[in-house]
């Protein structure tokens, strides 16, 4: 192998070397960014139930997990978080996504008579048929750790005047 072909090759290796150096410098700088103010990068949730969607879900705590270090939110009760209970119809499904994809997502429900008294919802994820005001724990793992979210809502039946 020839000199000039030899110094091309070094170039080749130090340029790919350099690019690889600055992806994960990159990354580095944008975790650390995060890892300062978790409550703009953590995952953003959504919830619809048949044609309502609820514009407001609030964030109750979280432990995520950054490359630097762990940030921790208190996790605090359903009555220290102001909550509006959307009308929503009976027997409808509750639909709940993220911006990211999570592991696991579990719902709890309660009666607002009981605001603590939360039962896991296992058969489907679906408002009640009984009308009331409930309240609704989402509590969704990711690889980097877990959120907690509260929402209310109000199941009435439809009257249809015909």
């Amino acid at each position: 192998m020839n000199r000039i072909h030899k110094r091309q090759l070094r170039r080749y290796v130090l340029a790919t070397i350099l690019l690889i150096l600055s992806g994960y410098i990159s990354v580095f700088i944008k975790d650390s960014i995060d890892a300062k103010n978790p409550e703009i990068s953590l995952p953003v949730i959504s919830v619809t139930t048949g044609y309502t969607v609820i514009p407001s879900a609030p964030r109750a705590g979280y432990e995520w997990s950054y490359t630097t270090k762990t940030v921790k939110s208190p996790f605090v009760s359903s009555m220290d978080v102001p909550l509006i209970a959307y009308e929503v119809s009976p027997d409808m499904p509750i639909l709940i996504e993220f911006s990211t994809q999570a592991q696991n997502i579990t719902l709890y429900e309660s009666k607002l008579s009981a605001p603590e008294d939360f039962t896991e919802k296992r058969y489907g994820m679906t408002t009640p048929v009984e009308e009331g005001e409930y309240i609704y724990k989402v509590v969704a793992q990711f690889e980097q750790g877990t959120i907690v979210h509260y929402f209310a809502l109000n199941v009435k039946q439809s009257h249809i005047i015909a």
